[in-house]
This record gives structure tokens, sequence and C-alpha cells, in this order.
């Protein structure tokens, strides 16, 4: 291989190798993000039922900046389903926002039933069960 050829091959892979990291690292930080997802609704159901408004806002202010996480996730993986469920679940976490700052709970509780259904509906397209127990993406 002559020398222009090898230089270009070297190029490529570190291109390739500097181009996924990203995603790598996205893709070791997204777990986490689901766990704090996880543990933010359970805290939403709690504060909803206690008619906690300020707390609400709070957890829907969390869950809006774990969705946004996961709307760039899905983009750099072009995943268009899991980037509208993340964008309609960053839009409920808004929506259970402000109503908990204006006491309507019965809002907020339909929000937190919308954010879960996207929930749902992404987890079952692109979340896999391991034989050894967790999960993987799909």
């Amino acid at each position: 291989m002559n020398l222009m050829k090898l230089s270009l091959v070297l190029l490529l892979a570190a291109f390739t190798a500097f181009a996924a990291a990203p995603l790598a690292q996205d893709e070791q930080e997204h777990p986490g993000w689901m766990k704090t997802a996880q543990a933010t609704a359970g805290s939403l159901r709690k504060n909803i039922e206690a008619k906690a408004a300020e707390d609400i806002a709070k957890n829907a202010a969390t869950m809006e900046e774990v969705f946004k996480k996961c709307e760039d996730f899905w983009t750099k993986r072009k995943t268009d389903d899991a980037i509208k469920w993340a964008q309609q679940s960053q839009a409920a976490a808004k929506e259970i926002g402000e109503a908990a700052k204006g006491g309507d709970m019965d809002k907020a509780q339909a929000g937190l039933k919308s954010l879960m259904s996207n929930c749902a509906a992404c987890h079952t397209a692109h979340r896999e069960r391991l034989p050894e127990g967790g999960f993987k993406i799909k």
C-alpha cells in the first residue's frame, strides 16, 4: 500500500473513532437518564397526590431536562419515533409544571399519564430485556 493510501486509511479510521465517541458516551449515559426519569415519575405521582405544586414543578423541570437529552440521543441515532416520543414527553413535562403552578392537579395528572404513555411506547419499541437481567437499547 502506498503512503498516500495508508494515510487516507488512517485518517478515515481516526475520523470514524472520533465521530463514534459521542454516541458511545451517550449510550453509557442513557441508563442514568432513564433511572432519573423513573425516580422522578414516582416522585411526581406522590407530589401530585399531595398537591405539592412547588415539588411538582421541580420534578417536571427535571423530566424536561431528561427528555431533552433523550431527544438529542435519538436524533444522533436518526430514530424518528423515539425523537417524537422524547419531544412529546418534554411537552407533557412542561404541561405538568404549568398545571401545578396554576393549581390544576387534574391537568398535572393528565400530563403525567401522557408522559408515561410516551415512555411505555419508546420502551416497547427500543428496549430489550437481557437474559441476565437489565435492559439494552435495540
